[in-house]
């Protein structure tokens, strides 16, 4: 049996320039046929953003993209560094609007949740008690029916905020006769690691062929600063909480799983092949169930 390591790469293994190329045609091709100036991106300071603008500056010229840094009260404190740093070197200007007072006036920051997750040492607690003291799966259960108040509260508390930064990429793409590129990727999608009517609505969704894993790949290629690779990637909605912390499971066996899922490999025959638990991989298969519903609301085309 082949080493995680190797399958993984070989997952990861195709023509960068190729793919480049081919999503910068597509991008082009779309922004004709909807007769726009170019392309709005909200830069978080991490990959996929940083990927995407790259991806567009490539394909239609710096002066055709433009970025918004959306910072509230829980943005990491590198995050404004690091989205910074992604338009200097990608050569586009970057617009910052804070989305600290409109989230207040919408009360997104009352209530105990929003209160607790201030910090980061009490959100990871909280994390780590779900998980290891109740035995729940912190992610998972957002995806079903929930009977808890706190935990409505918390899903309505970090959605709001991913569909308030739409919002305001949308007013500003009308405004300036501009498409929304989205920054969803393949890993994001099957998982339902995505806010519905939030980061999936989008008018391209130019990473959605490729997987997490792949996007990196793909930064390397297209030459994205090193400290925006080599950061742990977060949905910078929560302090502390990291994507792999709130999924609970690396990308490199995330993908791996994902793509033999894809393929049609049964559990047991993934697990038995990639040496994974079968556990770890049936409870991939389980989010790919349970997000399908919110596949099926706004599905991101590309």
């Amino acid at each position: 049996m082949p080493p995680i390591k190797n399958s993984y790469y070989r997952l990861l293994k195709l023509n960068w320039e190729e793919v480049a190329e081919e999503i910068g045609s597509l991008l082009a091709a779309r922004i004709a046929e909807m007769h726009t100036r170019g392309l709005v991106i909200g830069i978080s300071g991490g990959l996929d953003s940083a990927v995407v603008s790259f991806l567009g500056v490539k394909a239609l010229g710096a002066h055709k993209v433009k970025g918004l840094f959306l910072p509230e009260r829980d943005t990491e404190a590198t995050s404004r560094h690091h989205a910074r740093l992604i338009a200097e070197k990608g050569g586009f200007s970057l617009k910052e609007i804070d989305l600290t007072p409109p989230l207040e006036k919408l009360g997104c920051y009352r209530g105990t949740v929003a209160q607790l997750t201030r910090s980061k040492a009490i959100t990871r607690l909280a994390f780590w008690s779900l998980q290891h003291l109740f035995q729940i799966d912190p992610y998972q259960v957002t995806l079903g029916e929930t009977v808890s108040a706190a935990l409505n509260q918390a899903i309505a508390f970090y959605r709001l905020k991913q569909r308030l930064r739409m919002a305001v990429l949308y007013q500003y793409a009308e405004q300036a006769a501009l498409s929304v590129a989205g920054c969803l990727n393949r890993t994001e999608l099957l998982t339902g690691f995505f806010v519905p009517h939030g980061d999936n609505a989008a008018d391209l969704a130019p990473l959605l062929p490729l997987y997490k894993s792949q996007v990196r790949q793909l930064a390397i290629h297209l030459g994205v600063p090193k400290p925006i690779i080599d950061k742990s990637p977060s949905p910078d909605l929560f302090p502390g909480i990291t994507d792999e912390r709130a999924l609970g499971i690396p990308y490199e066996e995330l993908d791996l799983i994902l793509y033999s899922l894809q393929q049609g490999l049964s559990p047991p025959d993934i697990a038995g092949h990639f040496n994974i638990s079968l556990a770890k991989v049936k409870k991939i298969k389980k989010l790919v169930e349970l997000s399908k519903k919110n596949r099926q609301i706004t599905e991101p085309i590309f």
